[in-house]
């Protein structure tokens, strides 16, 4: 199992607007990686391609 990180978008404390965050899951590649971002942060949430931690 990896590491990756990735941004992800989220509702402001506040309630309105967005903010960016990143967010890390640990996962074979880099496609379950955002299968798993996607499913905790709802689709098209994920921004961009998750990249491997070191």
């Amino acid at each position: 199992m990896n590491t990756y990180k990735a941004n992800v978008r989220v509702a402001k404390s506040g309630g309105i607007g967005t903010m960016m965050v990143w967010a890390q899951v640990q996962a074979q590649n880099t496609i379950a990686a955002k299968c798993l971002l996607e499913a905790q942060y709802g689709r098209g949430n994920v921004i961009g391609v998750p990249v491997l931690v070191r």
